[in-house]
């Protein structure tokens, strides 16, 4: 009579089981990290954004103490203030405004000692704005509406990196 063994029969089941165990744990672990790896890399980001925002919101509240004061001007392209043309004419001076999806163009008036983590100081440019109509008249480009002004604030704050950028803009009302 042959007597079976309990051990002759596993032949490597166990060894089988086990690695088939530690595949699962394996790819359970890596889905993990690459989640915790995603989380991190989108709190970075929010933190960017967040700084950002915050130089482009102290950006705009620079530009309008600028617009606040007494005396405002000139409209002629330095210390970032424009003309904002009208038909897209850039034929006068003052009328052509820095492109603000450009990082890297020029002719903003940069705000001093913001935040010394920023990749690059918050920037503003003010656009002097014509009007179209009043009272139903229609008026030439560089006629302002008598006692009232309108400007277009661009502002553009960065984040620690020069990766985040963000841009607002406001049109502001100023009697004059």
């Amino acid at each position: 009579m042959i007597v079976e063994r309990p051990s002759q029969l596993q032949n490597g089941m166990a060894l089988l089981v086990c690695l088939v165990l530690m595949l699962i744990i394996t790819i359970i672990a890596s889905e993990a990290m690459q989640s915790a790896t995603l989380q991190e890399r989108m709190a970075g980001n929010a933190k960017e954004t967040n700084l950002a925002f915050q130089a482009a919101e102290a950006a705009l509240r620079d530009a309008e103490l600028v617009l606040d004061g007494n005396t405002v001007g000139p409209f002629d392209g330095s210390n970032g203030m424009y003309e904002s043309c009208a038909g897209g004419s850039q034929s006068r001076s003052g009328c052509s405004s820095p492109d603000w999806k450009d990082y890297h163009s020029e002719g903003w008036q940069a705000m001093n000692n913001f935040n010394e983590n920023a990749a690059k100081q918050p920037e503003f440019i003010i656009q002097r704005m014509a009007a179209d109509q009043v009272h139903n008249e229609v008026l030439d480009a560089d006629m302002a509406i008598p006692g009232v002004g309108y400007y277009r604030i661009i502002a553009r704050g960065f984040g620690a990196s020069d990766r985040s950028m963000v841009v607002l803009s406001t049109t502001y009302r100023r009697e004059e």
